[in-house]
């Protein structure tokens, strides 16, 4: 058998080290390179540092695409769920911000009607937030009464753009009644938590009824 030029091998290494030769032609080169140091040499360079397979190529690629592509979702995500907080913490600031109107006797009148119904008339800025209790059994100075407790509130709208145009600000009379009134004995007015009075035992009524305004009394 003619012996194959060592050119000729050279150029079938690629070919040979991708594995897509016919069984005679890698045969043809297994044996050359059984005798040949230099396109033995050739063939270790070649598998060692210069070859990349196609395959692992394109494995390559997509990983670092499907990594790319995670990290993208990740940042994506991410951005939506920051400015849906702040647009929740938005939110809950225009709607639930509250600030307790002061009280005086121009702006809070408590009425009673003929069947002893219990009206709040309020002269105040419009929008603002009201606040009454049912009536409640309280021993005041030894002497047991039903108190109804009322608070009137500024909210987000009652704020100074929302009225800019107006030359008068004040509505009135607002009026709202008292829920089962006819059974009051006093009305106070300011700022209460019953829960700290009734649930947790944190304050006693002694000391919230102190820190509110006596409005009305039988």
């Amino acid at each position: 058998m003619k012996e194959v030029k060592c050119t000729i091998i050279q150029d079938l290494l690629p070919l040979y080290v991708d594995d897509v030769v016919s069984e005679d032609t890698k045969e043809l080169v297994e044996q050359h390179l059984q005798t040949c140091q230099a396109c033995q040499k050739e063939y270790e360079q070649m598998t060692e540092t210069l070859y990349v397979p196609i395959e692992n190529k394109v494995t390559l690629f997509e990983k670092l695409n499907k990594k790319w592509n995670r990290k993208k979702m990740i940042l994506i995500g991410g951005s939506v769920l920051m400015t849906t907080l702040l647009c929740f913490t938005v939110f809950s600031y225009v709607f639930h911000y509250q600030k307790l109107i002061p009280y005086s006797k121009d702006l809070f009148v408590i009425e009673e009607k003929e069947d002893g119904t219990l009206v709040s008339n309020y002269f105040g800025e419009s929008h603002a937030g009201t606040y009454m209790t049912h009536p409640m059994k309280v021993e005041i100075d030894g002497e047991t009464k039903y108190i109804s407790l009322i608070s009137y509130v500024e909210t987000m709208a009652n704020s100074p753009t929302s009225n800019f145009f107006r030359e008068d600000k004040r509505i009135g009379p607002e009026q709202s009644t008292l829920p089962d009134s006819k059974t009051v004995d006093a009305v106070y007015y300011g700022d209460f938590d019953l829960e700290k009075v009734i649930i947790t035992k944190e304050q006693s009524w002694k000391e919230l009824l102190q820190e509110m305004t006596l409005i009305w009394e039988r």
